[in-house]
């Protein structure tokens, strides 16, 4: 895959959790808008607005994940946060010591790669699956808690288990 290539959304990337969803599809368009810019023929202001735009798209991002992590009850969410803060800074860095389009486009290729693919599968999927453990284990409580008194006999279902 060539470095100058951009990074497009796939929906293998998807949480299920369609706020979270919708802002990871634009997140990766602003990588795109970056990849389309022409490196001998873009001005830095027009990298300089992409660079902005993606930077601060990215901090709304993570503030409104960060936001439905706290409503779910997210208990990674402290750990979670410093990977936000970590990207972050990491952005800053890049945009900060890179001049060239060329080179940028590079570094930002793999910056991209870790905000928006790794972290995606790596990280937020974690709070699709503690979502899921939650609504589960409260599934389970909920038919303990039920009075209803039409035990099923798993030696019944199963014989050939319990014989």
């Amino acid at each position: 895959m060539s470095l100058n290539k951009a990074i497009l959304w796939d929906d293998r990337y998807k949480l299920g959790i369609d706020a979270i969803d919708i802002q990871h599809k634009k997140l990766f368009a602003l990588v795109s808008k970056l990849y389309a810019l022409d490196d001998d023929n873009s001005t830095k202001e027009e990298l300089k607005d992409i660079l902005g735009e993606f930077s601060a798209y990215m901090r709304t991002h993570f503030k409104d994940e960060e936001e439905y992590m706290l409503s779910i009850g997210y208990l990674a969410l402290k750990e979670h946060k410093q990977l936000h803060h970590d990207l972050i800074n990491k952005l800053a860095e890049v945009i900060k010591s890179s001049h060239r389009l060329s080179i940028l486009k590079i570094k930002m290729r793999v910056i991209a790669k870790r905000v928006l693919i790794d972290h995606i599968v790596r990280e937020d999927i974690k709070i699709k699956l503690f979502e899921i453990s939650k609504i589960n284990k409260n599934l389970i409580f909920d038919a303990e808690e039920d009075d209803n008194d039409d035990e099923i006999d798993i030696t019944e279902i199963m014989p050939d288990l319990y014989t």
